[in-house]
């Protein structure tokens, strides 16, 4: 089955951005079977907004290169400031060889041109779901791997098993010196409720148990991080 497939980006968000609102619903539509959110803007200044708001959430931006105000382009560059791994998909009615050389550098994923068939939609997906494989496998040495897939950890040939929240927070440790309070309460709980202490309390005990001694470090009043001289 194609649901089968792509299962991989079911827990995936996209920031699509089109100024057709006729095509903007349409492709919405497509999008929303294979993907957990979608949040829609119709120019380049609301959709910078919403990723300011939630960048923690969103995992792909596929914007239009021709909008009022700021541009896809333009938008992209803005975004490369905060995520420099960010997978970028760029859509135009035309190839604008001035608009590709100006975004040379900005490492994107993949160009598509108008109209939007199915068959450019699937060939999206499946350049989407060769990034996120190549991407979701993490490799601290050569005794340390982890698959944000699956939630696998392997560390000396030991396997553990980790789930979603715990596989967000390794993820959210690997990547940074230090996960504060208020990245967890953005990216493990969304805002929703923000946890009583007792609850972050009660996580962290269960998550350290999976893991080698002295792994997971508090830095009193700021957040987590990973002594990674611990794995070594």
């Amino acid at each position: 089955m194609i649901e089968e497939k792509y299962r991989m980006l079911n827990n995936k968000t996209i920031l699509y951005i089109e100024d057709d609102l006729e095509l903007q619903k349409n492709i919405k539509e497509i999008l929303s079977h294979f993907f957990k959110k979608i949040y829609i803007a119709s120019n380049g200044d609301d959709a910078y907004s919403i990723y300011m708001e939630n960048q923690n959430k969103i995992d792909i931006l596929i914007t239009d290169i021709n909008m009022p105000n700021t541009n896809g382009i333009t938008l992209s560059k803005y975004l490369r400031e905060y995520n420099k791994n960010l997978p970028i998909v760029i859509i135009s009615a035309y190839t604008n060889t001035d608009y590709l050389l100006d975004s040379i550098d900005l490492n994107i994923l993949k160009y598509i041109t108008k109209p939007l068939t199915t068959q450019k939609i699937m060939l999206l997906l499946d350049k989407l779901l060769d990034h996120f494989q190549l991407n979701n496998s993490l490799s601290l040495n050569n005794n340390i791997k982890f698959n944000h897939a699956n939630g696998l950890l392997s560390i000396s040939n030991q396997e553990i098993k980790l789930t979603q929240k715990e596989s967000k927070f390794f993820k959210l440790l690997f990547e940074n010196d230090i996960v504060t309070y208020e990245m967890m309460y953005e990216y493990l709980w969304d805002y929703d409720k923000i946890p009583s202490a007792d609850a972050i309390k009660s996580f962290i005990q269960k998550f350290k148990k999976k893991f080698p001694k002295d792994l997971c470090k508090n830095q009193q009043g700021v957040g987590y991080f990973l002594d990674k001289k611990t794995l070594l």
